[in-house]
């Protein structure tokens, strides 16, 4: 969680071993800067669910814009 708010990704591998190591579902805070770095959580990882606020608070990208390009890699979206 230390990358969260960072625009520099989340910590990649360790995310991957929680997520594999358990049994309950991981929700990664990504720190992400993009779409794309938050697309690469699910690619990366066995993450459930990733929160990409910093960018959606401070008006760098739109929610919507999020969804739209998660959906054209054929990720799973909350309508």
């Amino acid at each position: 969680i230390d990358r969260d708010g960072t625009n520099t990704r989340d910590e990649t591998a360790l995310l991957k071993a929680v997520s594999t190591a358990v049994t309950i579902p991981v929700i990664a805070t990504t720190g992400a800067g993009n779409p794309t770095q938050i697309q690469d959580v699910f690619v990366q990882t066995e993450a459930e669910a990733a929160l990409a606020a910093g960018i959606v608070h401070r008006r760098e990208v739109r929610i919507a814009d999020v969804k739209r390009y998660l959906k054209s890699q054929h990720t799973p979206v909350r309508q």
